[in-house]
């Protein structure tokens, strides 16, 4: 694959990743509440079920495309020789998506176990344990990911001064908008997703020209063809060898 053509599906990546997560979490019920309990969650999840499971159904996928997104950014660093944070920036981040899609999978159970007739906040309370377990380390890992990937961004100069920072603090913004626990930071983490990711896949488009352009600079730089001497060059050839020929005579 072309360089160029690699870049166009980096920046497709992460350019529909973010709208992607941003959809998935506005559909989602609103949640209230800084920590939601178990009973608001059975109150959303049972106001509409077929809802309930599809936003987290479209979570998942959401994650996924992000994953794409952040390999994609990954590349772009690598490419720029950015090695020393990105390169673990990323395993961090698809352990902590990994972990995180466990939620929208439980979730899911909950809706279907909802329509046969369970008692919602017991199943809650149940498995409110693993859920946190996953919440919690999936969380982590994701912000250190994206904090390593702010400062690789700022190492790696693949944007100007002024999108470098601006990408650099939206980083920093998904990063803390993980950890924190209301609902409406996953509206802030999609937002800052956005802002992250869209001038880096600008700016990957603009550069998958540069390499065909630096081909042809190349092909300009070879040395020029021999061209045909002229007539009165030759005569001047001919009349040099002359006059050495005489000498030698003498």
């Amino acid at each position: 694959m072309s360089t160029p053509t690699r870049n166009w599906f980096r920046a497709a990546a992460m350019a529909i990743a973010p709208v992607v997560l941003l959809a998935a979490f506005l559909y989602h019920p609103f949640v209230s509440g800084g920590a939601p309990t178990p009973e608001v969650v059975a109150e959303a999840a049972e106001a509409d079920t077929t809802r309930w499971a599809a936003a987290h159904m479209l979570t998942l996928v959401a994650f996924a495309l992000s994953a794409l997104a952040f390999l994609a950014l990954r590349g772009r660093l690598r490419d720029a020789g950015e090695e020393r944070w990105s390169s673990w920036a990323f395993p961090l981040v698809i352990a902590g998506f990994v972990l995180l899609a466990g939620l929208p999978a439980i979730e899911m159970t909950i809706a279907g176990a909802i329509d046969t007739g369970v008692d919602t906040v017991a199943l809650i309370e149940a498995v409110n344990p693993w859920f946190m377990t996953l919440l919690i380390s999936g969380s982590v890992a994701f912000a250190l990911g994206a904090l390593a990937f702010a400062m690789g961004v700022v190492r790696g100069a693949i944007m100007s001064r002024d999108l470098t920072g601006l990408v650099a603090i939206a980083l920093v913004v998904t990063a803390l908008a993980m950890v924190a626990p209301p609902f409406w930071a996953f509206y802030v983490m999609a937002v800052a997703a956005i802002v992250v990711f869209w001038p880096v896949a600008w700016t990957t488009v603009r550069a998958g020209t540069r390499p065909e352009a630096a081909a042809e600079a190349e092909e300009g730089a070879q040395p020029a063809a021999p061209h045909p001497r002229t007539a009165e060059e030759q005569k001047g050839t001919f009349l040099g060898f002359g006059r050495r020929g005489t000498r030698a005579h003498h």
